[in-house]
């Protein structure tokens, strides 16, 4: 049984692996039982290459993705760097001071990337972390002529390459597994086809099939995720607001609607930020989560849920309703570890189907009026529409 629990816990999160490990084992036992393309075949993957780059770029800058479009960032830059030190050096490029520094700064990049890059692209952090990117390879180039370098080759392994990119995989594994997120799954399997890339670069159609497919992988996993977040919310896991307006055709004729308002929602965000006030809010849906657990719930703004309940009329509801705001008062979030706990208010309200009601709309209309006149004299309270 204990066997059983732990499979029916995890094989889930495992499911988002299966498309971007068929196209990194695709690409790479092609390669293997080719030997190797010709130059014309190398040459379509390198412009297939610069192609995804470009869209991954505008999209990513469209939708202010920070994480992926510094990975788009770092993969397409050290991709132009490895043809040029290609082009420059010859046969002799993978014993220059540049590449081995290179093999180090690029999983370094991505694991850094990787751990503080979730946030918005255009933001005071990002613009550091893109001059970080520009003052390393300002200073190895300028380095390099003086033959410093701060890779470590033993037996023509690079010692401090090999760490990296064993900590960036191990990393991206580890919360690909732990949470199951297609995106992760994607950047795990973009960092291996970059390190087969430059383990395969001395050959042109390695280098362009490899980093080729880490593109690709990424372009599957970004359009995968803003798919899916046009229907669920990313932070929570629930329905989002899209899902809510397309599938509030097909309520039942009988149902309460609940809003679930979290009191001073925009002093706590500026104050806390963008991560904590993630954090508070897993916990706090994981308790909606606890107490609907067969309710539609609904992420309906950044402050607002919505509990449709389809078998309970509206005093119900509202009893329902109040034990989850009573229950949420008394809750400590710990949201930061040596910070102390946040005690966090909601205000709820609560309306019911009507024959006379057109649509869903007018439900959700009357809950947010009762919920809107509340909330101008008192917190904390629940109210009915």
């Amino acid at each position: 049984m204990r066997l059983q629990h732990i499979l029916e816990k995890y094989l889930p999160l495992i499911s988002g692996m299966l498309v971007p490990a068929m196209i990194f084992a695709v690409g790479l036992l092609w390669f293997l039982a080719a030997g190797g393309f010709d130059f014309g075949i190398a040459g379509i993957f390198h412009w297939f290459f610069y192609g995804l780059g470009l869209f991954n770029l505008l999209v990513l800058f469209n939708f202010n993705r920070g994480k992926p479009l510094f990975f788009t960032i770092i993969i397409i830059l050290s991709y132009v760097l490895l043809n040029y030190l290609k082009q420059r050096f010859g046969a002799d490029f993978a014993s220059t001071v540049w590449y081995r520094d290179l093999e180090v700064l690029v999983p370094l990049n991505l694991l850094v990337f990787y751990r503080l890059g979730n946030r918005h692209f255009f933001g005071r952090t990002s613009l550091w972390m893109l001059l970080g990117i520009i003052s390393q390879y300002t200073i190895v180039e300028f380095l390099g002529r003086y033959d410093f370098s701060v890779s470590f080759v033993w037996h023509d392994i690079n010692l401090p390459s090999v760490v990296a990119f064993v900590a960036l995989t191990g990393c991206a594994l580890f919360y690909a597994v732990k949470d199951g997120r297609f995106a992760d799954y994607g950047i795990l399997f973009a960092s291996l086809s970059i390190w087969s890339g430059f383990y395969n670069a001395a050959e042109a159609s390695g280098l362009s099939i490899f980093f080729f497919m880490a593109q690709f992988e990424l372009s599957i996993s970004l359009i995968y995720t803003l798919i899916h977040n046009h229907y669920y919310d990313e932070t929570t896991g629930f329905f989002s607001r899209n899902s809510y307006l397309l599938q509030s055709r097909h309520f039942p004729l009988k149902y309460s609607l609940g809003i679930i308002s979290i009191d001073n929602y925009d002093k706590l965000a500026t104050t806390l930020g963008h991560n904590k006030m993630n954090r508070i809010i897993v916990m706090l849906a994981g308790i909606l989560e606890d107490m609907n657990p067969e309710d539609h719930i609904y992420r309906y703004g950044n402050d607002e849920f919505i509990v449709i309940y389809k078998r309970l009329d509206k005093k119900e509801a509202f009893k329902h309703l109040d034990d989850i705001r009573r229950n949420i008062a008394g809750v400590a979030f710990e949201y930061a570890q040596g910070k102390k706990p946040l005690k966090l208010t909601v205000s709820c309200s609560v309306a019911e189907k009507k024959r006379s009601d057109s649509g869903a709309v007018e439900v959700l209309v009357r809950a947010d009026k009762a919920l809107r006149q509340t909330l101008k004299f008192s917190h904390n309270v629940t109210s009915q529409g």
